[in-house]
């Protein structure tokens, strides 16, 4: 089956004047938007852009939120019923969120278990839901919503790369921004956290050697790797060889995420026709 894995750029971040005075400034979607095509999710096409419309027809499509765009929180679930779930989160979160309820969307992350401490993520909830609204408008289906800096879990992961710079509401010619004059950060992934930072502010946090990837045998539970542009800052910053890995090739790898935040009010209607859709493929290639 073929793959569409899409990335949605980070959204513009304003100040408090702008904010103020065009509050959906910030909210807007890129005409071009980033996207790696696969057509055996496993072999990942070269990076690309394209408007909506013209983005690859695939039978799974993935959206991919920018690093600086999902934080991951871990409090304690409440035992609620599905139709409760969203309201009782929220009411665990409030001292946590920093927008009001109804501008953040929440999503329980994999193997959450109501009563149990567990992680859940938290976007922007009008932004997101455009993105889905932009692409679905297409006539595709978004299958699932993941976040490019995983959910905590047992295996330390680490990313270094340069956060793409897109000039929203222009088109290719009008861009700004590139590798060559962007800090490069590290996307980390641990058993107690999850975060993006630039690499400055993470060594000035001195977290360069307690990241530094142990020699012992008990450390081999650490995942490294880094885009080719932000390789040299990588080496630099653990003081070790780190693994490439090609922006396509990176965001193949985010798109098998187990955590969907695709929840509550962004369920996908679609499921049923998918399932059957999905079925019917597989008794046709067994004949």
């Amino acid at each position: 089956m073929s793959l569409l894995v899409v990335k949605l750029p980070p959204r513009e971040r304003l100040g408090a004047r702008t904010a103020a005075s065009e509050p959906s400034q910030g909210l807007k979607l890129p005409v071009e938007w980033p996207y790696v095509f696969s057509a055996d999710e496993r072999q990942p096409g070269p990076l690309a852009r394209a408007p909506a419309a013209q983005l690859p027809k695939a039978d799974r499509v993935v959206l991919v939120l920018a690093e600086t765009d999902a934080s991951w929180h871990q409090v304690l679930v409440p035992k609620a019923p599905a139709a409760r779930m969203r309201s009782a989160l929220a009411g665990v979160m409030e001292e946590l969120l920093l927008d009001d309820d109804d501008a953040v969307h929440l999503a329980l992350g994999h193997g959450v278990v109501p009563g149990q401490t567990g992680w859940v993520a938290v976007t922007n909830r009008a932004r997101l839901s455009a993105a889905v609204a932009a692409l679905e408008s297409t006539g595709m289906t978004v299958e699932r919503v993941v976040t490019a800096v995983p959910q905590p879990g047992a295996q330390v992961r680490g990313h270094f790369s340069h956060i793409e710079s897109l000039a929203l509401g222009q088109d290719a010619q009008g861009m700004t921004g590139s590798d060559a004059d962007t800090e490069p950060g590290l996307s980390l992934s641990a058993p107690d956290a999850a975060w993006w930072l630039p690499l400055s502010a993470a060594t000035g946090a001195g977290l360069a050697t307690s990241l530094r990837p142990p020699t012992s045998e008990a450390g081999r539970s650490q995942h490294w790797t880094t885009t080719p542009s932000a390789a040299l800052a990588a080496e630099r910053f653990l003081d070790a060889a780190v693994p490439l890995l090609t922006d396509a090739e990176h965001l193949m790898e985010l798109a098998q995420s187990p955590a969907n935040l695709r929840q509550f009010d962004l369920v996908s209607h679609h499921r049923g026709a998918r399932a059957l859709r999905d079925g019917g493929k597989r008794f046709l290639s067994a004949e």
